[in-house]
């Protein structure tokens, strides 16, 4: 197995360069190139605050198109009263 956690020498070096994987929103460092939590290749696409939970984006977009649905069964009902 292949150790992939930074030296000594690299912390002190980058202290403070870490940014978080768009996948997973674990804490990577910035100029990694493959997420070491849930193996995505970042290719230096990282973000600088943890992306929204995967799970709470689906739920809110369940809620809203689920709004949204009834919301046009209302008008529906309605307009053919």
């Amino acid at each position: 197995m292949i150790d992939e956690d930074p030296s000594p020498e690299d912390l002190e070096r980058f202290s403070g360069d870490t940014a978080f994987c768009p996948d997973c929103g674990a804490e990577v460092w910035d100029q990694a190139e493959v997420c070491s939590s849930c193996g995505a290749y970042l290719d230096g696409e990282t973000v600088s605050q943890p992306p929204v939970q995967g799970w709470f984006r689906r739920r809110w977009l369940t809620l809203i198109a689920f709004i949204t649905a009834i919301a046009f069964a209302l008008l529906a009902m309605r307009l053919l009263r």
